[in-house]
């Protein structure tokens, strides 16, 4: 009963309502993905259906014998309104995530569920490594607005942060959540030991904003359309850039 009251305060109608009409399914994006370690091919496929967001990401690594995933990262959003103080607002909530990397041959898996009678999120592993197997449960902190790091550009899209950014510098805030997590770290340096970041977004440009947390910042950057183009993560080295464009700067 308390799930369902949950799945009913989240999708319900209300005068507040997600700009989820503006993000847009496809059948899968090529990126150019740089980072300390390489070039790589990375794939962005996204759908949306039922005030649901689904999104798979693969990264690729080319070589002369074709293509070798190196990671995958599948992802499902609950977007809707809740009930607060002062009216309804945009909510959007973690469903599910799926991480499969391989890290020097070995295969790591986790998942990421959202157990909404007990509100914690439910971490499976299994990995080579007796540090990451088994099962635990992370209390979920409060907020309204969780983006899976793999979904950021299409969650502020959905949510309205940008809307809000756009506003008198506002910095509105959001909870990160790590789908890769809890290989995170192995993936990232300087994050901690937890499924969750608190964050901020900002503008930077018209077309690009500033998503800020743990004294780390990255730049995403939209079309007109507010279609994803570019991410920044200068901190980690880490470049998503159309193909075209990444050659351009290979040659400058």
């Amino acid at each position: 009963m308390i799930q369902l009251i949950f799945v009913l305060l989240l999708t319900s109608c209300a005068a507040v309502t997600p700009n989820l009409h503006k993000v847009k399914s496809n059948n899968g994006q090529i990126f150019s993905y740089r980072d300390v370690s390489g070039e790589f091919e990375i794939a962005r496929e996204i759908k949306v259906e039922k005030q649901k967001i689904a999104s798979r990401t693969r990264i690729f690594s080319p070589n002369n014998e074709g293509e070798r995933l190196l990671e995958k990262t599948f992802t499902i959003s609950n977007v809707g309104t809740v009930k607060t103080k002062s009216g309804r607002a945009v909510a959007i909530r973690p469903e599910l995530s799926q991480h499969t990397v391989w890290l020097e041959g070995k295969q790591y898996f986790s998942q990421l569920k959202l157990v909404p009678s007990r509100r914690t999120l439910e971490v499976l592993m299994q990995s080579p490594e007796e540090k990451w197997q088994g099962k635990k449960e992370y209390k979920v902190p409060k907020g309204q607005i969780f983006c899976f790091y793999s979904q950021l550009p299409e969650c502020l899209v959905a949510s309205g942060l940008l809307e809000k950014a756009k506003k008198n510098g506002n910095r509105p805030r959001f909870i990160i959540i790590w789908d890769s997590f809890p290989y995170h770290q192995e993936h990232f340096t300087g994050l901690k030991a937890s499924p969750f970041s608190t964050a901020s977004v900002g503008k930077e440009t018209s077309v690009s904003y500033l998503v800020e947390f743990n004294g780390q910042s990255i730049s995403i950057h939209f079309s007109k359309d507010a279609i994803f183009a570019r991410l920044l993560w200068t901190s980690q080295g880490i470049s998503i850039l159309p193909p075209a464009e990444m050659q351009d700067n290979q040659e400058m």
